[in-house]
């Protein structure tokens, strides 16, 4: 029930003030029916309050214990959980937030409360991608990158769009109307001074580090914690790749196996970052961006590992690793999986001599090329 009137908020960053930024309230069933509030604040913000709208007319405001999450990178802001306690003999649907406990407090939004009831799990995987920035044009890539996710077993993308190109915007909209793809806007440059840095120094006047990535993960978490089976956090350049199996059906039967009781497994990363220069691949010439299937040969050095996650089992994630969690975790062994990483220019410091041809993504060539032509040729065709 909406009470006193109060539109309910859409945009997905939402301000309550300049030092406090609502992102979504999900319901919490895991610590005792409460809820979690993804935001993202100053680190000077010391109270908060939930606002829980009551269907008896009734507003209930409980003091949020606010939750930093550890890696904020020494950004003044940060990602930060604020758990509040359902209150008893209150049904509700909405939430409004204060920085004050006082009634007379102006609200203006209304804020509902995701995944409650929790849903039916729909989806084995669903990869969470963040984020898109720097009016992003890499169009063959995420062509590429979200049919080798069906391929190996994604039914659900969830991204983040901060700006990318016309041409990429077509292909989302092409993967929307298929539904496959979530986009979820992701404004952040209105609300803060974003650095594509991901450690602040003195030198820079920026807010928050690398657009808000860390905030985009743990929404995403939240977002599909009780649709499915799997999450998988990854760049848009970035595929978790089984070595052994086929898909990540096959992988994780066979990794649950091998490491029972187990909800984060970690997959090390690989850079590829030069291309094969033969002309086999060469069949989108015309569409811009990097074409992975050229891409087969891997930098000697480890590069940044991505996870695969139950995320019913996880309470906060960060980009590398798993701060909080139940269960164990896992770091997967390179002769099982690893994590595909293309890049369009060499890493400082390597060498042609660095480099180690690798074969390993073109083994999904005979379905994923016509796959990938069929959108290609249906977005861009040839003149």
């Amino acid at each position: 029930m909406r009470r006193q009137n109060l539109p309910i908020a859409t945009d997905t960053i939402t301000s309550l003030d300049h030092r406090t930024f609502i992102i979504a309230p999900y319901y919490e069933p895991r610590l005792g029916r409460s809820v979690r509030v993804i935001t993202i604040i100053h680190v000077s913000v010391t109270e908060l309050y939930c606002i829980f709208h009551c269907s008896t007319n009734q507003n209930v405001f409980i003091r949020a214990e606010i939750a930093f999450h550890r890696d904020r990178f020494g950004f003044p802001y940060g990602t930060a959980d604020l758990l509040c306690a359902e209150p008893s003999g209150c049904d509700y649907t909405y939430m409004s937030f204060s920085s004050t406990n006082s009634t007379n407090t102006s609200q203006s939004f209304l804020f509902e409360v995701r995944n409650r009831p929790p849903q039916p799990i729909s989806n084995n995987f669903t990869v969470c991608i963040s984020t898109l920035y720097g009016n992003y044009n890499n169009v063959l890539q995420v062509v590429q990158h979200i049919e080798m996710y069906k391929i190996l077993g994604a039914s659900r993308v969830t991204m983040y769009n901060t700006s990318c190109s016309r041409d990429v915007d077509k292909v989302l909209r092409h993967y929307i109307d298929e539904g496959t793809l979530e986009v979820v806007p992701w404004p952040i440059g209105r609300h803060l001074k974003t650095s594509r840095h991901w450690r602040y120094t003195r030198r820079l006047t920026t807010e928050i580090g690398y657009f808000g990535q860390l905030t985009t993960l743990n929404d995403c978490l939240y977002r599909n914690m009780y649709t499915s089976k799997f999450v998988l956090f990854n760049d848009i350049d970035e595929i978790i790749l089984p070595v052994i199996d086929r898909d990540w059906s096959s992988l994780m039967e066979n990794l649950l196996k091998r490491y029972p009781e187990t909800n984060v497994f970690r997959f090390e990363g690989h850079v590829f970052s030069t291309s094969d220069n033969s002309s086999k691949f060469d069949l989108w010439a015309h569409v811009p961006g990097i074409n992975i299937l050229r891409h087969t040969f891997q930098e000697s050095h480890i590069g940044s590992p991505k996870m695969i996650v139950n995320p019913r089992n996880v309470f906060q994630t960060s980009i590398h690793y798993v701060p909080k969690r139940v269960g164990k975790f896992r770091n997967v062994p390179n002769s099982m999986a690893m994590n595909f990483h293309c890049k369009d220019r060499w890493s400082k410091g390597i060498t042609s001599e660095d480099f180690i041809r690798d074969d390993i993504v073109l083994k999904y060539n005979v379905s994923l090329v016509p796959n990938v032509d069929r959108v290609i040729q249906k977005l861009f065709p040839l003149q």
